[in-house]
C-alpha cells in the first residue's frame, strides 16, 4: 500500500517544489521591477527637464533632430512617461514636422544627417500613435529613395546617414531605418526591405551566405561590408590583400534585431550564427570585439542593443560556456553601476550616464539616456 503511494508522494513533492520555485522568481521578479522603476523615474525626469520651447530636447542644434526623435521614442515606450496627447509629445513632434523637408525628409541643410534624423522622427511617430498617412508616406519614401539600389556596390541595399553620398552606408542606419519602416507598417516582403536584407548578409561574417572575400564563419556583425569600427577595411577596387573584418557586439546585436525585424525566424543559419556569437561574447564590461584602447566605445549603444534584441527574441537566460544567465539582470546591474547623479536646478536628483569614452556621441546623456531609457523598459516588459 505504501508502495502504490510513492508516485503520488513524488508527484506532490515535485509540484509543492515548482510552486515554491515559481512564487520565488515572481517575486524576485517583482523586486527587480521596482528597482527598474526607480532608476526609470530619476532618469526619465532629467530627460523630460531637457525639453526646451521649441520642443527640442537638446539646448542647441548640434544633434536636436535625433535626440529629440530618441527622446520621445523613449519616454513613450510604456510604461509612457508623458501624457498621451499632452503638449510635451505635440511641441517635439511639431518640432520634428517643422523640419520635414520637401523631399519627405526630417533635417536640416547643414547637419545633414537626414536617413539617421527620419528614421528617428518615425519612430516617435510610431511610439505615439501619430503616423499620419500622407506625411508618414513621404518619410518612408524619403527613406527609400536614399537606399544603395546599385548591384554592383559592395553596399547595395543599404542606408548610410544620408549627408555622406553613396558608398557610405552602414549597418547601424540601416537597422535604425529598417526599424523606422517596419515599425510604421512597411511590411518584410517590401522590395526595398529585401534588398536590406542582402546589406545585412554581407556585413555578416559568415561566408555561406556572404561572397565578400573577408568573410569567415564567426556570424557576428561589421559596421558595413568594406569596413569594421573593431578593425579592417578593403575597398575592392584597391587590388590588395584583404583583410579580416572584425565582428563586435553591438553591430552583431542590430544584425540580430534587423533580422527578426525582416521576419528570419530562429533556425536559419543567419540568425542561429549570430546568436551563437553573442552568446559566445557574453559580456558587460566592454563592447567586445572592439580592441585594446577601444573597448569602451559604443558601450550604452551595444547596451540599448542587446537589450532589444534578447526582448525580440522573447528569451530570458542565455546560455553560455559558464552556464545560464538571466540577462536582464546582468543587464539591469550593468546600467545601474553605470549611472550618475545629476540635480535638477530645483534640487530633483535625477540619473544620467556619460561614457568617458566619448565616441560616437556617448559623452551626451542626451543621446545615452533615451538608449538606455529604452533598454530597462524592454527589460522592465520582459518581466
Amino acid at each position: 500500500m505504501f508502495h502504490s503511494l510513492r508516485p503520488f508522494l513524488l508527484s506532490a513533492t515535485l509540484l509543492v517544489g515548482a510552486t515554491s520555485l515559481s512564487a520565488a522568481e515572481g517575486t524576485d521578479n517583482a523586486a527587480l521591477k521596482a528597482e527598474i522603476e526607480q532608476v526609470l523615474e530619476k532618469s526619465q525626469l532629467w530627460l523630460a527637464a531637457q525639453q526646451q520651447p521649441n520642443g527640442a530636447f537638446a539646448s542647441g542644434a548640434k544633434f536636436a533632430l535625433g535626440i529629440t526623435g530618441m527622446a520621445v521614442d523613449a519616454l513613450q515606450t510604456a510604461p509612457a512617461y508623458l501624457p498621451k496627447g499632452g503638449k510635451e509629445v505635440d511641441l517635439a513632434l511639431k518640432f520634428l514636422w517643422d523640419h520635414q523637408q520637401t523631399n519627405g525628409g526630417v533635417y536640416t541643410e547643414d547637419e545633414g544627417l537626414g536617413n539617421y534624423n527620419t528614421s528617428l522622427a518615425l519612430m516617435a511617430m510610431a511610439t505615439t500613435d501619430r503616423l499620419e498617412a500622407e506625411r508618414t508616406k513621404r518619410m518612408q519614401d524619403y527613406l527609400f529613395g536614399s537606399q544603395n539600389v546599385d548591384p554592383k556596390s559592395v553596399a547595395f541595399g543599404g542606408m548610410g546617414y544620408g549627408s555622406r553620398g553613396e558608398g557610405n552606408e552602414d549597418l547601424s542606419n540601416t537597422s535604425f531605418a529598417i526599424e523606422a519602416l517596419t515599425r510604421s507598417g512597411v511590411p518584410a516582403s517590401d522590395p526595398h526591405l529585401q534588398k536590406a536584407l542582402k546589406f545585412l548578409e554581407h556585413c555578416q561574417d559568415l561566408s555561406s551566405h556572404n561572397d565578400k572575400p573577408w568573410a569567415g564563419n564567426s556570424g557576428g556583425g561589421v559596421y558595413s561590408p568594406d569596413e569594421s569600427k573593431a578593425g579592417g577595411s578593403w575597398k575592392p577596387e584597391a587590388n590588395e590583400p584583404t583583410p579580416k573584418l572584425e565582428p563586435y557586439g553591438s553591430m552583431t546585436y542590430q544584425l540580430i534585431s534587423s533580422y527578426i525585424a525582416l521576419d528570419l525566424k530562429p533556425g536559419d543559419p543567419r540568425l542561429d550564427a549570430a546568436y551563437k556569437w553573442v552568446t559566445a561574447n557574453y559580456v558587460f564590461d566592454r563592447n567586445p570585439g572592439m580592441p585594446e584602447g577601444k573597448k569602451q566605445q559604443g558601450l550604452l549603444y551595444y547596451y540599448m542593443t542587446m537589450a532589444k534584441t534578447f526582448d525580440l527574441l522573447n528569451v530570458t537566460e542565455v546560455e553560455t560556456g559558464t552556464g545560464k544567465h538571466d540577462w536582464r539582470r546582468d543587464l539591469f546591474e550593468a546600467i545601474k553601476s553605470r549611472a550618475a547623479k545629476a540635480n535638477l536646478p530645483d534640487g530633483s536628483e535625477c540619473l544620467i550616464w556619460i561614457n568617458s569614452a566619448d565616441r560616437w556621441a556617448e559623452g551626451m546623456p542626451h543621446v545615452t539616456g533615451p538608449y538606455l531609457i529604452r533598454a530597462l523598459k524592454r527589460i522592465h516588459q520582459s518581466l
